[in-house]
């Protein structure tokens, strides 16, 4: 059985200054995995159900965490932690749903190449570097806004700022070539705004990047219970419709790597299920919400066990979205694809909506 559970989750709001990550946790057990370490960690002693977020301000919470934190089940083999760094996917989504239309109409594959990745990368390292804070933030919100609420208004905020953010002195030309990008896709916007369901929420995108890395892995389509929480309970019908896709298996993207997607989604039944009953998913909390914890800026008295939760094993190594090193997009430069994940998913889009 695979336990899910997240943290930081904001919806379609990417702009939220103080949950600046999203997080998301699984955890992988047997029923009699599970049951030895409730058992040899003394979870009844502990008498309640885990918390992180109620356990780290107080030694004996601590205490429990650790005991957690170092079990020897807690390893690779068995916790997959990820995470979406929201302000960078505000970049990602730009271009994959404004500039992505517009090439694509155009005959040109962004994915190919990586060259999606080089803009985003752009875009954010520029804007993170702009002299001018309040416009970079305007920009932002105004995409953002544009894509939860679609409008005229709405639309003509985002050009126009755009337009103001190009045209601004302190603007370097790098960053005013890769914004020129942007105009031109003003006449697709209603195709690149009209199907919601695959940008902004961030819940789909790790879930499905954290079974594909399970998949290979175990090569098991596991069982998935997720915490019966609001990002879950909104996408779980989406998730369905790719994990019931009526093809044959087909392995499809980029490379060998994290670029390669399987579909149909390689998962079993997926259930809700509360957190109070489930120990795996209040295992998956904790994992969740303490990589949440270690990755979002703090001044407070807990710094000392921020740092302590940075350099622990299982958090150096973690499923991401967010910025790609220079080595990341070098690779993904020279690759290409035996199939093509968006045309493979856009050829099946009838299998994806049968039921929904």
């Amino acid at each position: 059985m695979l336990y899910f559970d997240e943290s930081g989750y904001t919806g379609p709001d990417l702009t939220n200054l103080e949950q600046p990550y999203f997080t998301l946790a699984s955890i992988r057990l047997t029923d009699v995995e599970a049951a030895v370490m409730k058992k040899e960690i003394r979870y009844e002693e502990w008498g309640k159900e885990f918390h992180f977020l109620g356990m780290y301000k107080n030694p004996q919470g601590r205490h429990m965490l650790n005991r957690v934190f170092n079990y020897p089940f807690m390893d690779i083999h068995h916790v997959m932690p990820s995470y979406a760094y929201k302000r960078y996917c505000i970049y990602a989504n730009i271009v994959n749903m404004l500039v992505e239309t517009r090439y694509y109409h155009n005959g040109i594959n962004l994915y190919q190449g990586a060259k999606n990745l080089i803009l985003a990368n752009g875009l954010y390292y520029f804007a993170e570097l702009h002299p001018n804070k309040e416009l970079i933030a305007e920009f932002e919100s105004h995409f953002v806004k544009m894509v939860r609420e679609p409008s005229d208004e709405s639309i003509e905020n985002f050009y126009r700022t755009t337009d103001k953010l190009r045209y601004n002195k302190e603007t370097m030309d790098g960053f005013f070539d890769m914004l020129s990008e942007l105009p031109p896709t003003i006449i697709y916007i209603k195709e690149a705004l009209s199907d919601q369901k695959f940008y902004i929420d961030l819940t789909v995108p790790l879930f499905s990047f954290s079974i594909q890395e399970w998949y290979k892995k175990t090569g098991v389509k596991d069982d998935v219970l997720f915490d019966s929480s609001e990002p879950f309970f909104a996408n779980k019908d989406f998730l369905e419709s790719l994990r019931d896709m009526r093809v044959p298996e087909t392995a499809v993207g980029y490379g060998v790597g994290n670029g390669k997607h399987v579909y149909p989604l390689p998962i079993g039944k997926m259930e809700l299920a509360k957190s109070h009953n489930e120990f795996g998913i209040q295992l998956a909390d904790i994992y969740a919400s303490a990589l949440n914890f270690a990755l979002t800026p703090r001044a407070d008295k807990y710094v000392k066990y921020q740092n302590e939760l940075k350099k622990l094993p299982i958090f150096q190594n973690i499923l991401n979205l967010a910025p790609s090193t220079n080595e990341y997009i070098q690779q993904r430069m020279k690759e290409t694809a035996d199939i093509d994940p968006l045309d493979f998913l856009c050829d099946h889009e009838d299998d994806i909506n049968h039921k929904m």
